[in-house]
């Protein structure tokens, strides 16, 4: 028990007997060294005092810390249903006498805990959230350090460990800003408990360096060594060290410690390391025979349990024994889940509840899936077959959920990154039951897994951000979002400006302290019309949806998937899904990493070589089904990994024509992106606004460390709205003017950091101080009326690629602010080039073709341009690519076809106008 947590004790009086037996209880709840026979005297004490209220014997507010302190004793002593009783009559009491509601707060902060052993995480939250609230009217902030780690532990248990760090974090800070641990202080076990509550979620990011380092400065603080020798070795384990994860095990001193079930499991999996599964299995079914001898608290007892069932069913699977193991995860998921109690192997828990633990339940899940997938193709039974699909289906199901809990898209994109070989296992059994069977639902439910797998974060953040419109949220809060936002983009902004690594340090503070705000803030969200309600029943992808939308006869939809070590492609047309190639990943990969090379190397000169590997790169791809593929004038196209980096239209048929000759070419991040409802003011023409910094008009940019792009500002002259060039196209101005824009046209400069994403940037006028947008202050704008933002600009369509998320890039900030369509550069942008299609594009714009169509027609004109001959090689225009949405049309193609209509209107009038004429006088026959 810490001190720390509790306010200073104050001598009491000589008074009644009551009162010296308080104070008494108190002496020993505040003793300098606690046992468990202390507490169980305070205890004992504060049960007789309690037993008399009410009483005029004590004060109100002392009765009412009779509760407290008797409820916080019962936590410690792991009977958190006992604290749970004590606590709530300790709220009643602080309710019927109306006293201060500050006195609610240590109630329930330790309720929210109590709650948390017991595995039952909406009560849980509910009483963190009412402490944290109380905590705002209280002037003693003693014990928000406590505050901020319970609810750290809440982020770290559903798997959003980038939070959870943000959260053990400031609990750290809070401690040791109050004063410097001494070496016998509470605060000392305090800063101890949290430091290793940090480096457990670092290590759980994989970040296994700065969780050493916090380990190892925790070692120092001489606490609890054998405690940082078991969470090294687990760290060991995690980094695939089974050496030094032996090492530090046989490091612990205490014999009961080295025997405890934890250091048992971390023994079991340094066994399966080695790939010893018969000593790992030796060693868990000791350690379920002296489960009962375990001194360890029930919730925890449960999920360790848990583990040694999830390595016992590892270890059948090593065996090839997929019966036993499939039983082994369920039982496994038995002890994770505490709601769930089928022991019945068919039967699967409901995502619908918060678990501690998901991200283990989730990967028992997988594994029972995988193991009954394995014993089907063993038994060759239907049946077995189905159960993995479901079990399947249920481990996705639950991964909704989590992302859906998920405030930040940094834990969102590793948990789609982490599970991302789940959905792999589960699409290539998908279809290799299809390939067996024919059977058409295992090719669909195998399409939809491979979509569902994709750019997650920002399907969710689109989706949010569409959600929150509607949600009676008030603007206040809105407007605290926007506040919040900038102070964190500000604050990272000065990081990289500043060299002193004091200011560095007061920065980084901000920015963890703007993060926790931002994640109290969106909590909040979920109280108003049921916002997390909404998100959690929007409609998930769905293969009818999607052929609703597909033009017929014209436009057709190929996704590919990367699974393991081969390339899924499927395609999908208004009337039905096939499997169109299944291609050897490292063979496609390596083309076109040779494609890229010999782009960006040929800089426009030698095309044989290019030529060549785009014709055995089509073959790959398209070659089966091109047949059927060129009778469609409009693709969508979903790439994944590595194929995110290919133009598909410089690909040469077998007519030895570029693709963009017969074909116009959308890009999108997910199909579940296409399902989204586009909204935006598509109607509103002289909205569009360009910006064009480099241009030669203006003489004091001849000095600026960025080139002069003579041709920028002919882009945008068939661009109706404003435009601004020079000096005047700053930052600032772009901030102010295209929240509201239907059309953002940027000609400019940017910088990609594929290492870095959030260190790209834009670059607007020099002029101002403040002239570079960065990636990371894009995800904080609102573009949700832009139809259209055309990046001419190098790079822009270039990052880091995360397996699950997809492309980070530039442009992928503008999908995430909310625009639907975008036009990006993959590699470096010509000047004259991209100023020729612009014009162009917006030329077949106003003729009301579409985006795609546009852009299409005028890489079209420029190839049949023989004044542009020098720039017919695909370097200088297969660089541009459309990503979007083509379901809807534009709202330019709207005002086409109203032109079209107001013009046969006209007609017909004039029409029927002329043959009235012809019948009023009939004398004139």
């Amino acid at each position: 028990m810490c001190c720390y947590y509790f306010p200073s004790l104050l001598l009491l009086g000589q008074g009644s007997e009551l009162e010296e037996k308080y104070e008494t209880a108190l002496n020993y709840f505040y003793t300098e060294f606690p046992t468990d026979q202390s507490d169980s005297t305070a205890i004992q004490l504060l049960e007789e005092i309690k037993a008399q209220i009410p009483t005029d014997a004590l004060p109100l507010s002392q009765s009412a810390d009779v509760f407290d302190k008797l409820g916080t004793l019962y936590l410690i002593q792991g009977k958190p249903e006992n604290s749970i009783d004590v606590l709530r009559q300790g709220l009643t009491f602080i309710s019927r006498n109306n006293l201060n509601d500050t006195l609610k707060f240590s109630p329930a902060l330790y309720l929210g805990e109590s709650f948390f052993l017991l595995n039952q995480a909406d009560s849980s939250i509910l009483y963190l959230n009412q402490a944290e609230e109380i905590l705002k009217k209280k002037t003693n902030k003693q014990e928000t350090g406590r505050l901020y780690n319970s609810l750290g532990v809440i982020y770290y248990e559903s798997g959003n460990y980038t939070q959870a760090i943000n959260y053990f974090s400031k609990a750290r800070s809070i401690i040791t800003q109050k004063a410097k641990p001494g070496p016998a202080s509470a605060a000392r076990y305090a800063v101890f408990s949290f430091q290793t509550n940090e480096a457990a979620a670092w290590a759980n990011l994989k970040e296994f360096d700065k969780a050493e380092a916090l380990y190892l400065e925790a070692l120092s603080l001489n606490i609890d060594k054998d405690e940082i020798f078991s969470k090294l070795a687990s760290l060991s384990i995690k980094s695939q060290k089974p050496d030094s994860a032996l090492y530090y095990l046989n490091s612990i001193t205490d014999p009961t410690n080295k025997q405890s079930l934890p250091n048992q499991n971390l023994r079991a999996e340094i066994h399966l390391l080695n790939m010893e599964p018969d000593k790992a299995l030796k060693l868990i079914v000791s350690n379920f025979e002296e489960k009962d001898n375990y001194q360890t608290k029930p919730a925890a007892l449960n999920y360790h349990l848990g583990k040694s069932y999830q390595l016992l069913g590892k270890s059948w699977l090593l065996k090839e024994e997929y019966q036993k193991a499939a039983e082994g995860f369920h039982k496994a998921i038995l002890n994770f889940d505490g709601s769930f109690t089928e022991t019945d192997i068919r039967k699967n828990p409901s995502p619908g509840n918060i678990n501690w633990g998901m991200t283990d339940i989730f990967e028992s899940l997988s594994l029972k899936a995988k193991s009954l997938l394995a014993l089907a193709k063993e038994k060759e039974k239907d049946q077995l077959f189905q159960l993995a699909f479901d079990t399947y289906q249920v481990a996705f199901d639950l991964l909704f959920y989590l992302n859906n809990l998920y405030d930040n898209q940094e834990a969102r994109i590793f948990l789609g990154e982490s599970i991302r070989k789940a959905y792999e296992d589960a699409v290539s059994a998908s279809i290799d039951l299809y390939l067996a069977t024919n059977d058409e639902a295992h090719l669909i439910r195998g399409f939809l897994w491979a979509e569902e797998s994709k750019a997650t974060a920002l399907e969710l953040a689109r989706n949010e951000g569409k959600i929150k419109e509607n949600a009676d949220i008030p603007q206040e809060l809105l407007q605290k979002e926007k506040v919040l936002k900038f102070q964190l983009t500000r604050a990272n902004q000065k990081i990289r400006e500043v060299q002193d690594p004091d200011i560095v340090d007061d920065l980084e503070i901000q920015v963890r302290d703007s993060k926790l705000a931002l994640s109290r803030l969106y909590a909040s969200y979920n109280g108003f019309s049921s916002y997390f309600e909404k998100k959690i029943n929007t409609e998930r992808i769905n293969i009818n949806s999607l052929q609703a939308n597909l033009k017929a006869g014209r436009q057709v939809l190929l996704s590919y998937f990367v699974a393991n070590d081969t390339v899924f492609c499927f395609v999908l047309n208004k009337d039905r899904l096939y499997l169109s190639e299944i291609i050897e990943k490292d063979s496609l990969f390596n083309l076109i990493r040779s494609i890229n090379k010999e782009l960006v190397t040929s800089k426009g000169n030698s095309r044989r070589t290019l030529e060549d590997i785009s014709v055995r790169a089509f073959d790959q791809m398209l070659g089966q089904s091109y047949s059927d593929l060129e009778n469609y004038s409009n693709w969508v196209i979903l790439p994944d990994q590595e194929l995110v980096h290919l133009p598909f239209e410089m690909l040469v048929n077998p007519k030895g024509e570029h693709l963009v000759k017969n074909h116009s070419i959308t890009y999108q991040y997910s199909g579940k992106l296409l399902q989204l409802d586009s909204f935006g003011n598509r109607f509103n023409k002289n909205s569009a606004i360009g910006f064009a910094p480099f241009t030669a008009i203006d003489s004091l940019l001849e000095s600026s460390e960025f080139d002069l792009l003579p041709n920028a500002a002919s882009e945008m002259e068939l661009l109706e709205g404003r435009v601004f060039l020079g000096n005047a196209a700053t930052k600032q101005q772009f901030l102010e003017h295209s929240t509201n824009a239907s059309i953002i046209h940027l000609a400019t400069h940017a910088l990609s950091t594929p290492d870095s994403p959030d260190e790209g940037f834009i670059v607007f006028s020099t002029a101002g101080e403040n002239h570079l947008l960065f990636a990371e202050e894009l995800y904080q704008l609102n573009l949700q009326n832009a139809s259209l933002v055309f990046l001419s600009a190098c790079d822009t369509h270039k990052g880091e690629v995360v397996n699950g998320e997809g492309l980070i890039s530039l442009s992928r900030g503008f999908a995430y602010a909310g625009c639907d369509n975008i036009i990006s550069s993959i590699w470096k942008a010509n000047d004259k080039v991209t100023a020729y299609l612009s014009r162009v594009f917006y030329k077949k714009l106003n003729m009301g073709y579409s985006y795609p169509e546009a852009l299409q027609g005028a890489k079209k004109e420029l190839l049949n341009d023989p004044d542009m001959a020098q720039y017919h090689h695909p370097y200088y225009w297969a660089n541009m690519v459309f990503i979007g949405n083509t379901f809807e049309d534009t709202f330019i193609q709207a005002k086409f076809s109203v032109f079209w209509f107001m013009i046969l209107v006209v007609m017909a009038t004039s029409l029927i106008y002329y043959w009235k004429k012809k019948r009023v006088d009939p004398t004139l026959f």
